[in-house]
């Protein structure tokens, strides 16, 4: 074999010129250029954020422009990577859910680099356009709007608990809906609110003035107080009380077209709006409305939003730190699941929904493993999820009744179930489709619960 001599020099060159080019290639490699604003930071805030984040929306601040989102670099990247916002509560690994917002880890890492390297605003030329927002309605012009009679006068400070305002609608027939929208009047005070359906010759709120805030008696909320109550017993089944639409921060209209399905309403009915205002620091009013529109003609199948489980006869004690509720319901009739929404207070920590099918297998549908009373999320599943008859739906939740919890608003009281928020409750609403010619009443079982505190 031929040997090859190299000067000892030419060989010190070479060594050189190896290690410079690694070292380019490592610093090239850990030093990506820093992502700027209008290139890489303002696609995501639009697609993910914007909705809140605007004026006149009920975040505190704005990210339209660089100028609104630079001074929150940081706090953008701290929420993000901490995953509390976008609001999404749910485990990604259970379900598969149509409105899920969660960043990619890529976005995250790109939130959280633009912070880290001096959140730069960038070229001009590689901002997006702008989002636009619609000012009116997003179900298209509605066929009747139903609006609150006068104002509603809001303190300026202070918890304002979540109360309900009664409307006589005076629907003169009976009507299918294939859209509803509840805008509220005054979006920096209204945190969340329902538009619930009160039938004719409804018990529910009997009492209660129109147009003013009312706080229902305790144990009163929700369906009591309906002339099948009474029955119950006999039945085996339970009166049932549609929510016609509902609005949280970043929800838009609802739709019921879905498999050819709408809403009903009877002829004399009302209409309740169920509010959790936000004091502002100033005095505010509100007139918020519902808008919907109408089908051309009855459909197959009825959507139907409305409680599935109540856990009602529960009792926390003072400084429980985990304490455990169970609920459980039946499906007597087939209809299939396409959305859900727990309903918890101050003390809920997490929340689990499963069904066992009639041949006896579980799923699990929904999981929530940080629960929180300020964000009201309503989950709407991918593909609607037959339930066939005999499907048992099966809910748990736990408790933080200690001072460990920096939400709770007295430790030292046992809490029991009530409308207000420094009761507790232990409810899942659902949406539904049904039969169009199917009695409502008979979708789920009277339901039972069990309570006991979790092993530590």
């Amino acid at each position: 074999m031929r040997r090859i001599v190299v000067p000892a020099v030419c060989v010190f060159l070479l060594v050189l010129a190896v290690a410079a080019n690694l070292s380019t290639g490592a610093v090239s490699a850990a030093s990506p250029a820093a992502p700027t604003f209008n290139k890489d930071v303002l696609p995501i805030l639009q697609k993910n954020c914007q909705e809140c984040h605007r004026p006149g929306a009920i975040a505190p601040m704005s990210f339209l422009t660089f100028q609104e989102a630079r001074p929150y670099a940081r706090a953008i990247a701290k929420a993000v990577t901490s995953r509390t916002m976008p609001p999404w509560f749910a485990d990604p690994t259970v379900g598969h859910f149509e409105n899920a917002k969660v960043l990619k880890d890529a976005e995250i890492a790109t939130l959280s680099a633009w912070a880290e390297k001096g959140a730069v605003e960038g070229d001009a030329k590689d901002r997006p356009a702008p989002r636009t927002f619609s000012d009116g309605w997003t179900i298209g012009t509605p066929d009747i709007i139903v609006t609150m009679p006068k104002d509603v006068d809001l303190p300026a400070t202070g918890v304002i608990d979540q109360q309900n305002v009664l409307v006589y609608a005076h629907f003169d027939k009976d009507m299918w809906v294939k859209a509803a929208e509840v805008r509220p009047g005054n979006a920096r005070a209204v945190h969340h609110m329902k538009a619930w359906i009160r039938p004719p010759n409804s018990l529910w709120m009997k009492d209660a003035p129109e147009g003013v805030l009312y706080s229902p008696p305790r144990g009163a909320a929700g369906t009591d107080g309906l002339p099948q109550v009474a029955a119950l017993s006999a039945t085996g089944y339970r009166p049932v009380q549609d929510i016609l639409a509902k609005y949280n921060p970043g929800v838009e209209g609802q739709e019921f077209a879905t498999g050819d399905a709408a809403k009903f309403i009877a002829a004399g009915s009302d209409i309740v709006f169920e509010v959790h205002y936000t004091a502002t620091g100033k005095p505010e009013t509100d007139r918020s409305s519902v808008g919907i529109v109408l089908t051309d003609a009855p459909p197959k199948q009825r959507h139907l939003t409305t409680t599935a489980i109540s856990a009602r006869d529960f009792e926390i004690p003072a400084g429980a730190p985990d304490y455990e509720v169970r609920g459980e319901t039946i499906v007597n009739e087939p209809a299939k699941l396409v959305w859900v929404q727990p309903h918890m207070h101050y003390r809920a920590k997490n929340y689990e929904l499963t069904l066992v099918y009639p041949s006896g297998k579980e799923e699990t549908i929904l999981r929530v493993p940080n629960y929180r009373f300020d964000w009201q999320v309503g989950y709407e599943l991918a593909q609607p999820l037959e339930l066939p008859k005999g499907t048992k739906v099966k809910t748990v939740a736990h408790y933080d009744n200690s001072r460990a919890n920096k939400f709770n608003p007295d430790p030292t009281k046992n809490v029991k179930y009530g409308a207000q928020s420094w009761d507790e409750m232990h409810v899942t609403f659902v949406g539904i489709l049904i039969d169009a010619k199917a009695n409502p009443a008979r979708t789920f079982g009277v339901g039972r619960q069990a309570v006991q505190p979790a092993v530590e």
